[in-house]
């Protein structure tokens, strides 16, 4: 009984471990995503550049962070901004304020560094997402590689091989095995030693 005790004990100690080590990175992660929503008033924080409309300063696979807690009557020209597509909201587009009409009610022309003529929509508040307040270059790029199915696939690769680091980092080492080896083998000498001794007397 003592034997099956000892050998089922190692066998939970790695799982328990690999469950609390991806519980703490699925909650880093959210911490940090969170933190952002809160801090930048917006529920979407973070976007994918994904035309070349505003290179120079925007690059395909650039992340661009979004503070939604800009005002839109606080916009001036030459602003990036993000804002829903006016005439359809079916996309979410990120170009530089061009002009801004002061009417009864505030209207934006914008227009993408790289495009020859002004966008043929005037973006006002209920369009407007957030301001551009930081681009991380190229990283975008994981996203776009990632995209289903082999975003799961990668999540599964995580999650054994987590398993599998704990499981076998809790192995005994080859040296115990060896010590363990030679106390049997000693024990077995005196063993047959004292049974020879017995066969004398």
């Amino acid at each position: 009984m003592m034997m099956q005790e000892d050998s089922t004990k190692p066998k939970r100690k790695p799982i328990i471990k690999a469950l609390i080590n991806i519980g703490i990175i699925i909650l880093g992660m959210a911490a940090i995503y969170f933190g952002f929503t809160f801090s930048l008033g917006t529920s979407t924080p973070f976007y994918v550049v994904s035309s070349g409309s505003m290179i120079p300063a925007l690059t395909i696979g650039d992340i661009i962070i979004v503070n939604g807690d800009i005002d839109f009557d606080e916009l001036n020209i030459g602003d990036i901004i993000v804002f829903d597509e006016p005439k359809s909201g079916s996309k979410v587009i990120v170009h530089r304020v061009k002009e801004i009409h002061e009417a009864s009610t505030r209207q934006i022309v914008t227009k993408g560094d790289n495009n020859l003529a002004s966008d043929d929509w005037l973006v006002t508040s209920e369009d407007f997402l957030g301001g551009v307040i930081f681009a991380i270059p190229r990283i975008g790029y994981l996203t776009t590689a990632l995209a289903p199915p082999m975003n799961y696939l990668l999540i599964v690769v995580v999650v054994a091989t987590i398993f599998l680091l704990e499981i076998r980092g809790n192995r005994p080492e080859p040296e115990e095995l060896e010590e363990s080896d030679n106390e049997m083998s000693e024990d077995e000498e005196d063993q047959s030693f004292s049974e020879i001794l017995k066969v004398f007397h």
